[in-house]
């Protein structure tokens, strides 16, 4: 009897503790939910990386062939490989599986032109924040791409992670995104 008693007062602390445990919302739209391990990302057109880059980068859709072409306050994505090479390589259409998302936020500063007289600030902007989030990418076709990480600049104070759906927007109509089934 008593160890009936104990085993009901540890099974239902168990219970209670595991129920409170924290559970990210499941919505596309949320900037708290991020792509779960399983996720894949389906390539409907083949993308040429240029001789000696490893990375390419992705806005509305479509591949910008300059860093300087890049709205870094609208979000856009690296498509990255592990290595560069001395000549173009080309990624053929394919699926790629999600096997690991990391989300990280880093602190820039742009770089203004130097002016003669200024405050002594060094000719840095004023400071932003890069909510990045980094999805490790798996094909046993392609073992050469690494990952796509989706990003954009925020002023600190109002700093968000892309939602599932931002994400799904940048890559569109080059990209798909498709959630696992569970």
């Amino acid at each position: 009897m008593k160890h009936s008693i104990h085993f009901f007062i540890l099974s239902a602390l168990i219970i209670s503790l595991t129920s409170c445990a924290y559970q990210p919302p499941k919505n596309v739209n949320s900037t708290y939910y991020a792509p779960p391990v399983g996720t894949t990302l389906q390539l409907h057109s083949a993308i040429t990386m240029p001789a000696n880059e490893a990375q390419v980068l992705i806005q509305y859709g479509k591949v910008v062939t300059s860093y300087w072409g890049v709205d870094a306050y609208y979000p856009n994505c690296n498509f990255e490989l592990r290595n560069n090479a001395e000549v173009e390589q080309i990624i053929e259409p394919d699926t790629f599986t999600i096997t690991r998302v990391t989300r990280d936020t880093e602190n820039v500063r742009l770089h203004l032109p130097t002016m003669l007289a200024s405050s002594g600030s060094g000719g840095a902007g004023p400071p932003n924040t890069d909510s990045i989030t980094r999805m490790e990418l798996r094909s046993d076709k392609q073992p050469e791409v690494m990952r796509m990480s989706c990003q954009k600049w925020d002023d600190p104070n109002e700093a968000s992670h892309l939602s599932i759906e931002q994400i799904r927007q940048t890559l569109k109509p080059l990209f798909t995104l498709e959630l696992p089934s569970r």
